[in-house]
């Protein structure tokens, strides 16, 4: 084991900060709850823009850099400066293009970086568990809370006014849910209506995350850590699996539902296929989106189905040309609906080659690992068809933490079956000398 190894394996095995102290705990817990603490401010005292968000995203990822920045190697260093270069160096061409500086593609690419360096240093897989288990309570107590009582819940949370504060809805889309996020009722018609048991009428829940799309994506982060950890542990984590799936119908994702099947079906693929498959999912995603909208609109129109979305998707894309593609020119138009065309704004068809091979160039100590790897990609690649919500903090800074704890868990962790290895911490000695082993 390297130095760096034994930094974070001792730093691991000695903590005896208490659970809510722990900079894990504080890092993620806030992430995810930032944006709901901001949001009741707003509407208790006002005065909460973009401002207020971008401050504490970048306070949360600055802080969560600096505490583990010890654990970086010289390549790590080298392959994050890199890419942070690239993306500089995009951008400096877009502002000399006429394009305004945009510092989201950075943000985007740091998330899933220093969270993922959190859960490498995370001292027990047991931690993690506990992690996730709070913030399903959390979730789903705030989350039955706005469905029982919406008008209480918006009254100290008026999710509507916090988003047309920040400029991302508008005061007409406020009148059409409730106070809640533009996407907080399902619409009536032919087309509308809840998807998922709709006897539950047509609120769709947000709860600490504001707008239901981020909640349908924690129930599946949730779904995917039950998962592979009852394949670790050789019994299932049947209440955590159905908490996700509950948070998941609160929210009335038909992608979660959908894709939580997916997962089962990568749980029992041989993982060379599993991963041979993950590998080239988003070039068939990518041309689906591209190919699919002029056939699909011949009967189908645009709305809040998962069909409607890729056809509004493909249009957003069509729009595209060849400086948009490579990211050299920023879109004079949204592009939040279509995931594929944030990413290929922010960093170009190059960066998004080069950072899918980072994802899957990802090491770990177990196949559980990779298992959940893999469905981290399956979800990024099927998610960015209708949305560009998987790089939100909100979500991301779970679904990292776990990949970086899983990676190590074998080391630092449970090893499948459940028992503990002994904690020990190995250090770089020189060659012909026999390693201490305290």
């Amino acid at each position: 084991m390297s130095a760096v190894g034994a930094h974070i394996g001792h730093r691991a095995v000695v903590s005896r900060r208490p659970f809510w102290l722990q900079p894990p705990t504080v890092a993620v817990l806030g992430a995810m709850l930032f944006n709901f603490v901001l949001c009741f401010v707003n509407t208790n005292a006002g005065g909460i823009g973009n401002g207020a968000v971008i401050g504490c995203e970048v306070a949360i990822i600055i802080a969560v850099l600096f505490y583990t920045y010890p654990t970086l190697t010289y390549p790590m260093f080298l392959a994050i400066g890199g890419a942070l270069l690239y993306l500089i160096a995009l951008s400096a061409v877009r502002v000399m293009l006429g394009s305004s500086v945009d510092v989201k593609p950075v943000r985007d690419l740091l998330i899933p970086i220093v969270f993922f360096l959190l859960g490498v240093g995370a001292h027990d897989v047991r931690a993690a568990d506990k992690i996730v288990r709070v913030a399903v309570l959390i979730v789903i107590a705030v989350g039955v809370f706005e469905y029982f009582f919406p008008a209480v819940f918006t009254r100290f949370f008026n999710v509507a006014s916090f988003y047309i504060e920040r400029g991302a809805m508008g005061t007409a889309q406020a009148q059409q849910s409730s106070n809640l996020f533009v996407s907080g009722m399902r619409p009536e018609g032919a087309s509308g209506g809840r998807g998922l048991l709709p006897f539950l009428g047509n609120h769709r829940v947000s709860s600490i995350f504001l707008e239901p799309i981020s909640a349908g994506n924690f129930g599946i982060v949730v779904f995917m850590w039950a998962l592979v950890r009852s394949l670790m542990e050789r019994r299932i984590f049947g209440g955590l699996m159905a908490s996700g799936v509950l948070i998941i119908i609160m929210s009335d994702s038909r992608f979660g539902a959908n894709f939580c099947v997916l997962c089962l079906l990568l749980a029992v693929l041989p993982s060379a296929i599993r991963t041979a498959g993950v590998a080239v999912l988003p070039a068939f995603a990518l041309m689906g989106v591209v190919l699919l909208p002029g056939p699909l609109s011949a009967h189908y129109g645009v709305d809040n189905g998962f069909i409607g979305r890729i056809i509004l998707s493909g249009r957003i894309l069509e729009r595209f040309d060849v400086l948009n593609w490579l990211g050299l020119q920023t879109p004079n138009f949204p592009t939040a609906d279509s995931g594929y065309a944030y990413a290929l704004a922010g960093i170009g068809i190059i960066g998004l080659i080069i950072f899918w091979a980072m994802l899957l160039l990802l090491k770990g100590s177990s196949s559980r690992f990779y298992l959940f790897r893999d469905m981290a990609g399956a979800y990024f690649a099927a998610l960015l068809c209708i949305s560009n919500s998987p790089f939100t903090i909100k979500t991301g800074a779970l679904l990292w933490f776990l990949a970086g704890v899983l990676s190590r868990a074998e080391s630092f962790g449970l090893r499948p079956g459940g028992v503990r290895p002994t904690a020990h911490v190995t250090f770089d000695v020189p060659a012909g000398a026999r390693p201490v082993r305290r």
